[in-house]
């Protein structure tokens, strides 16, 4: 079944609207007549699948010049420095 609150009645009926989506129901909130979000419970028992270390090899790339130095990231580093050492 679905279930829509303004988010003025979510905010004040959250502990009702958590059991509404346990028990297997949509509930959808909406602010100023339009729909802002949709809560589907997926799990109840807190578990979200099984985590598989390198799922993502292959798909991810680092780029050569991720560790090289950035002038401005130094140059703000170096300002905050100056200015605390002048207090």
């Amino acid at each position: 079944m679905r279930y829509q609150y303004t988010l003025r009645d979510a905010k004040a009926r959250l502990s009702e609207l958590l059991d509404l989506a346990a028990a297997g129901n949509v509930v959808e909130i909406t602010r100023q007549g339009a729909k802002k979000g949709r809560f589907n419970l997926v799990s109840v028992d807190g578990t979200f699948g099984q985590r598989r270390p390198g799922a993502l090899k292959g798909r991810i790339v680092v780029p050569e010049s991720f560790d090289d130095e950035d002038s401005d990231i130094i140059a703000d580093f170096e300002d905050l420095r100056s200015r605390a050492d002048s207090r």
